[in-house]
């Protein structure tokens, strides 16, 4: 291949970008408030802690990072945070590696709940002996009461809410009394844990929260982990991961630190990604779109399904959706409901989408559900739609 073809397709890359609305809850729009020129920091190793003459390896020239991180620390309510992970599986992976013991029992959420579906086959391939909570498919949520039964009589180790899939933001705090150490991702609600428009997981017991840092949040490609304490917990996290992870991309890091956004711009964002998705659900529903109705009396996420009737029906309209420069997920959904169209508000709040704007987004995913063709008309709605979404 070469570089000339190379160079189309990074292009091509960037015009569907540039023509598109993001609902896709996987991807979000980096908050570049701070125009600081990062690129000499490209291939430096520096690192988080503080290293002496007893280190095994020192740097010279580097400050150590972790001297920065303390309005992180204080959006989070957390004692400590490392922002070594490069990612939300990287974060997974490493942590468990650094805490667990071959054989300890971890309790997580199962794939048809929306625990992640690398999760599971990742802590069993690390030699841990997984267990998964018993869902309520009628309500889209944790069955509790079984779920204390599976815990009472199983004794876990190691409990890992990691949903990367749901409608709700659930209340965890029944295990708080449970003695064993209790992991939140917060990979999908990052942003509205930080407006304080979702509960922090600290505050329902948890000892620790990881996540990635681009999904529902607005940051780089990388992940963090939240030490509720700077304890015995921590320095062991720590430490393994001083083994598994060398290079922690510093650039990644410091635009994260340069451009954290105010508590005001922070509520702004999470208002209207949770605000945009309610009235979207609503108008698709009138418009008998096959949207999952969810109950708005509890605290819902930024998430949305749509299950057509079969399988090739929701492929199809999620091509139409993309053909309409408008990307989704098309996935298997949680709850043994099938084939469907999994949509997230977070990216296209960053790209202008507001409450008004959202009845004729409405409109287009409608029509896109009820045609079999796209016509010019509806592409150029979708097309001046965009426009107008993106143009505030």
């Amino acid at each position: 291949m070469s570089l000339e073809k190379n160079r189309q397709t990074i292009q091509n890359l960037k015009k569907i970008h540039e023509e598109s609305l993001i609902l896709n809850p996987t991807e979000n729009i980096p908050f570049t408030s701070e125009n600081v020129d990062l690129n000499f920091l490209e291939g430096m190793y520096i690192p988080e802690e503080t290293r002496d003459q007893n280190s095994k390896v020192i740097f010279g020239g580097r400050k150590n990072l972790n001297e920065l991180y303390d309005l992180w620390c204080e959006y989070m309510k957390a004692e400590a945070v490392t922002f070594k992970p490069h990612s939300g599986l990287d974060a997974h992976i490493s942590l468990f590696m650094s805490l667990g013991q071959i054989g300890e029992k971890v309790l997580l959420l199962p794939e048809e709940a929306g625990g992640h579906f690398s999760t599971h086959k990742i802590l069993t391939r690390l030699g841990f002996n997984v267990h998964s909570f018993l869902t309520d498919t009628q309500h889209y949520k944790i069955d509790i009461p079984h779920s204390m039964e599976i815990i009472k009589s199983w004794k876990p180790n190691y409990i890992f809410v990691d949903r990367s899939e749901g409608l709700y933001y659930e209340d965890f705090s029944w295990i708080r009394e449970i003695p064993c150490i209790k992991i939140f991702d917060a990979s999908q609600y990052l942003a509205n844990i930080m407006a304080k428009d979702y509960v922090n997981p600290f505050d329902m017991g948890f000892d620790l929260i990881l996540t990635s840092l681009h999904k529902n949040y607005t940051g780089p490609q990388k992940a963090a982990i939240f030490f509720q304490k700077k304890n015995k917990l921590w320095k062991q996290v720590m430490n393994g991961m001083s083994i598994y992870i060398s290079n922690i991309h510093p650039k990644d890091i410091c635009n994260l630190l340069l451009n954290l956004p105010s508590e005001l711009c922070l509520k702004n964002y999470s208002q209207k990604m949770l605000s945009t998705t309610r009235l979207l659900e609503e108008i698709l529903l009138k418009n008998s779109v096959p949207v999952i109705r969810r109950d708005f009396d509890n605290i819902w996420t930024q998430h949305l399904w749509i299950r057509p009737e079969s399988q090739e029906k929701t492929y199809q309209f999620f091509r139409r959706l993309e053909e309409l420069h408008l990307l989704t997920n098309y996935r298997l959904l949680p709850y043994d409901l099938g084939y469907g169209i999994r949509i997230g508000t977070a990216a296209a709040v960053r790209q202008g989408l507001n409450e008004e704007k959202v009845p004729a987004l409405a409109e287009i995913i409608s029509k896109a559900y009820y045609t079999d063709t796209i016509d010019n008309a509806l592409q150029k709605f979708a097309c001046d739609t965009i426009a107008a979404i993106k143009r505030d």
